[in-house]
């Protein structure tokens, strides 16, 4: 695959030097936080190769800058027990290319029920994952890549997240339940019934981690006239997200900005579940700069994705075939000094649904370095590779074609949090 440098990559980028400062200041009586984080992005051509293409245009593109991402986050201490947290971004990945628009990202209200269990209502995080190093908009100092894994399950939406965490003979034990409608939008369509999440994970004093998380989805359509034509209430492609991440850092040949198509879209999230459990470990308490993250998980629902494939396409259909998913993944980081780190991650996607033939799987390979200008400017460069089978869900083949389909691309980022 070709890539056009055209510009010189990284030195076009900014090499922004701030300091990082947290300021505490009362308003109304109230104590108040603010900070915020920028990130913006440059990528050589990330254009689709293979004979099987979900669009012929995705194997054209050039290289250039993404919008720049922008969030700000404000915090309210309102009483001993009673906090408040806003989150407002300008997220073109998510919320879409074109708005050029302030949104409500996260934020909610957050009540001290007891040491260590907080009860939140408002925006809720919804994922399988644990130990979590993911990109949001801006908020992208925490992955050590830069664009997210191929098998990411997580969203956001609106409801009840009760937390809690405490320290044990073991370890620091971890916890938190979760309520839900399956939309960040206000969808109480027919049959959109509830999500229901739970995780758990335990950290060591020796650095070792596990941890399992568990999702159901308790919605079902609102009817079929035949058993490839079911449809949701709201008349969508989709019930719940989750299954399909929040959006990456990745533009993918003509794909709009805002796609989920780079994530693998098996489980279409009406009615089934998703399960997931992770271990890592981390040398930092034995002064190994090195640490080592892997995950495995399975999702089913009652429903999938009309067509031949029954992977993730356009069509606002479904099938009563249950569609199964299978995915894992490692990743792998090393600090050779405070300053300069590189990181891995290598995820696999199986479509299992019965009916898909041998072409079912998707892969990821991210190869990353960052380098630290100070504590809060970070600039990170991402070599970038995907392979897809067409009935894997992947979202660059063509679901009712056969063959496989490919992109690659570098992803240089500089970001700065305050």
């Amino acid at each position: 695959m070709k890539h056009k440098l055209k510009l010189g990559v990284a030195a076009l980028l900014l090499s922004t030097s701030a300091v990082h400062a947290e300021t505490e200041t009362e308003l109304f009586g109230v104590k108040v936080k603010a900070g915020g984080y920028l990130a913006q992005h440059w990528q050589s051509s990330i254009e689709v190769d293979g004979s099987n293409l979900r669009s012929a245009a995705d194997a054209n593109q050039d290289s250039g800058f993404q919008r720049l991402r922008v969030g700000l986050w404000f915090t309210a201490q309102i009483s001993d027990n009673v906090s408040a947290y806003l989150e407002l971004a300008d997220e073109p990945n998510d919320f879409g290319e074109s708005s050029f628009g302030i949104n409500q990202d996260l934020a909610w209200l957050d009540f001290k029920l007891a040491d260590g269990v907080n009860l939140r209502v408002g925006n809720v995080v919804e994922t399988t994952m644990n130990f979590i190093r993911y990109s949001d908009g801006a908020a992208v100092q925490g992955n050590p890549m830069i664009g997210n894994g191929v098998n990411d399950m997580i969203t956001a939406t609106h409801g009840l997240w009760l937390l809690g965490g405490q320290e044990t003979s073991i370890g620091k034990w971890d916890w938190n339940l979760t309520l839900t409608k399956p939309s960040f939008a206000d969808d109480f369509s027919d049959e959109s019934g509830y999500n229901y999440g739970a995780r758990t994970s335990i950290t060591t004093a020796g650095g070792f981690g596990f941890g399992a998380g568990v999702f159901l989805f308790d919605g079902d359509v609102v009817s079929c006239a035949t058993s490839t034509t079911c449809v949701l209430g709201s008349g969508g492609s989709y019930r719940s997200l989750m299954p399909v991440g929040d959006g990456d850092h990745y533009v993918i040949g003509q794909q709009a900005q805002n796609t989920r198509n780079g994530t693998a879209g098996v489980i279409p999230g009406i009615d089934g579940h998703v399960w997931q459990v992770d271990a890592m470990w981390s040398g930092e308490s034995i002064d190994v700069p090195l640490t080592l993250h892997a995950f495995y998980g399975q999702g089913e629902d009652n429903y999938s994705f009309a067509g031949g494939s029954f992977a993730q396409n356009s069509a606002n259909f479904f099938s009563e075939v249950d569609a199964k998913q299978s995915f894992w993944g490692l990743l792998a980081r090393y600090n050779f000094n405070e300053k300069f780190y590189m990181a891995t991650r290598y995820g696999v996607s199986n479509n299992d649904t019965s009916g898909v033939g041998g072409e079912d799987q998707v892969d990821r390979l991210q190869i990353s370095g960052g380098y630290w200008i100070n504590d809060s400017t970070l600039i990170k460069a991402e070599y970038v590779k995907q392979n897809e089978d067409a009935q894997s869900g992947g979202g660059s083949c063509d679901t009712s074609g056969t063959g496989s389909c490919d992109w690659d691309g570098l992803v240089v980022e500089a970001s700065l949090s305050f």
